[in-house]
């Protein structure tokens, strides 16, 4: 059997992305990233913006989860013009640190051969890639765009660059929006 995942992927910032994979539905939150399986097909949903290959493994899922989580703090503290706590910003910088994986060309004695990164030092790879993107919204002419959408029921973020945005997405949340206040006003009035 094979899962079927849906992302509300909306053309934001990678970060961005990253975060809108934990959503509302119904009043509930729901991680749509619960297992490695989940985070292989964001992965791959996101491939043209990140190389990852080979399996996705329980400690990569759990790495990116806390990367996650990390963001979502710190894209909040800029949002709302605060100072995030000084976890969210060391475990930020210990991504940021981290050394990138590359395949490289060794040559021993019986001849040239490609050494491919370690499964290791691809997942650190990936969560540099993930905070530098982060980073660059945070520091970058999108910070002071940042916004959750204002649908009561979601719980996804944006970069506002239409001054009147306020959902996540207009055929989304906004769409919704409008239907409910529809029917709010032929309720009133009828």
């Amino acid at each position: 059997m094979t899962a079927s995942f849906r992302f509300p992927l909306l053309g934001e910032p990678l970060s961005l992305d990253l975060v809108n994979t934990r959503v509302r539905r119904g009043g509930i939150d729901v991680d749509l990233l619960e297992t490695p399986a989940a985070l292989a097909a964001w992965l791959r949903a996101e491939s043209a913006r990140l190389a990852w290959s080979g399996a996705v493994e329980v400690a990569d899922l759990q790495a990116v989860r806390g990367l996650r989580a990390t963001l979502a703090v710190v894209l909040a503290a800029r949002r709302d013009g605060v100072r995030p706590a000084a976890a969210a910003l060391r475990q930020l910088n210990v991504a940021l640190a981290a050394p990138a994986a590359a395949s490289r060309l060794v040559w021993p004695a019986a001849g040239p051969q490609l050494v491919r990164p370690s499964a290791t030092s691809q997942r650190d790879a990936l969560l540099q890639v993930l905070a530098a993107d982060a980073v660059a919204v945070l520091t970058g002419p999108s910070a002071k765009l940042l916004r959750e959408c204002a649908h009561p029921d979601c719980v996804l973020q944006f970069v506002a660059n239409h001054p009147r945005r306020r959902w996540c997405s207009a055929t989304g949340c906004g769409n919704r929006a409008r239907v409910a206040q529809h029917y709010q006003r032929q309720q009133a009035g009828g």
